[in-house]
């Protein structure tokens, strides 16, 4: 009597799949075991990440502008920790990228014509594909931007500075940053000054009650002091939360107008916007005071 033969699958093993969430954490596991290797290398060709890119499926133009954003972090310099007031006032610095047509030589110059023409800055540095401007203090750069029938929402900043980097041969990532740290510190001093003019009047009108009820010869009634105390701290406490919320106010104003003047510049330089042609103050302006370089 023969044994009934087992039966036996011949259909092939369907291959493990990866779910596109576990993408993440397996690059990134890899990359961890690779550089706690011996040999492992310190760094790593664009042609070889557009490889790897390829072989895990992902787009290379997405890639190209994740190598652009990553060179454009690498020089962009960290915020000082600030202090206590600064802090409760917000961010001082502020940033706004977005890829756009041109090579890098074509949108730095074209961003130098908006900020020297339009904005009334000049050039700080330049430094490889990194340029910064300042504010020009001179009498006739405050008339003209007083006569340049536009917001002067950059006119607040300490420093713009803008980081191009090249995605492809047709595009490029700009990276633009405003400083408002001295702004932020000017009001930060106004606080201050408001807080010792508290404290000033404060004694003003605690001090002399506090002598008088001391040296009063009878008894003294405490109810009209307590209430007359009442009434002045509470005034004195109103009109300090109203001015300290005005310059809380003020500076969010100048965040917000300078962010949004950055997207601004951004979506000139996105739609191929050249600004409007340099008026007759601004040629006389020009011709009086060249650009510095």
């Amino acid at each position: 009597m023969t044994e009934p033969r087992t039966a036996t699958s011949t259909s092939p093993t369907p291959p493990s799949v990866l779910p596109r969430s576990a993408l993440e954490r397996v690059l990134a596991r890899a990359t961890e075991l690779q550089a706690s290797g011996a040999e492992a290398p310190e760094t790593i060709s664009e042609a070889q990440l557009l490889e790897i890119g390829r072989e895990v499926g992902i787009d290379p133009e997405h890639l190209r502008l994740a190598i652009a954003e990553e060179r454009g972090r690498a020089v962009s310099l960290p915020e000082t920790p600030p202090g206590r007031i600064e802090e409760a006032l917000g961010a001082a610095q502020l940033a706004a990228q977005r890829a756009v047509p041109g090579t890098p030589e074509q949108v730095l110059s074209t961003l130098d014509r908006f900020m020297q023409r339009e904005e009334q800055m000049v050039v700080k540095r330049r430094f490889g594909q990194r340029v910064s401007w300042e504010r020009q203090r001179n009498p006739f750069a405050g008339i003209a931007r007083s006569l340049g029938g536009r917001p002067a929402d950059l006119q607040k900043v300490d420093e713009v500075a803008a980081t191009v980097t090249a995605v492809d041969g047709t595009r490029s990532l700009v990276r633009l940053d405003a400083d408002l740290r001295l702004h932020r510190k000017s009001l930060r001093d106004g606080t201050m000054v408001l807080a010792v003019v508290n404290g000033l009047l404060a004694a003003g009108w605690i001090l002399p009650m506090t002598i008088l009820t001391s040296l009063g010869s009878g008894p003294v009634d405490a109810a009209p002091l307590a209430v007359l105390a009442v009434a002045l701290g509470s005034l004195q406490a109103g009109v300090s939360s109203l001015v300290w919320r005005g310059i809380k106010k003020s500076f969010h104003d100048a965040v917000s107008r300078t962010q949004l003047r950055l997207e601004q510049l951004l979506d000139a330089l996105e739609h191929g916007d050249r600004g409007a042609p340099p008026s007759l103050l601004e040629q006389l302006k020009q011709s009086l005071i060249p650009p510095r370089y």
